[in-house]
């Protein structure tokens, strides 16, 4: 499982053991990867840190998830880089650890 989540890439659909729905792969920048799902015009998020296999969401109540835009920057967070120096990172309390059991590529028109 750990190397099929450090293959991720962008538009990828994720389907993990413990979710009804597929996520969609949004950004990866090692070792993160951030996931979004729109479920009846709710949005849902997790991130994953493929190096120590576990996922969850933030622990900064910051960021949106809701464009690329915010995706970008809130990947610069987990990685120390934010502009103004906003801090990002995995919930301690509410990581699981990352199941995939299944990747679907995206559709190619």
């Amino acid at each position: 499982m750990k190397q099929k989540a450090k293959n991720l890439k962008i538009g990828q659909r994720v389907k993990f053991d413990d979710e009804k729905y597929c996520f969609t792969v949004r950004a990866v920048r090692h070792p993160f990867v951030i996931c979004t799902l729109n479920l009846f015009g709710e949005l849902y998020y997790t991130i994953l840190d493929v190096e120590n296999n576990y996922r969850g969401s933030s622990d900064s109540e910051s960021f949106s998830y809701a464009s690329d835009e915010c995706i970008a920057l809130a990947m610069c967070a987990l990685h120390g880089e934010h502009p103004l120096k906003i801090q990002n990172a995995i919930s301690q309390r509410n990581r699981i650890e990352i199941q995939i059991r299944d990747v679907v590529d995206p559709v190619k028109h």
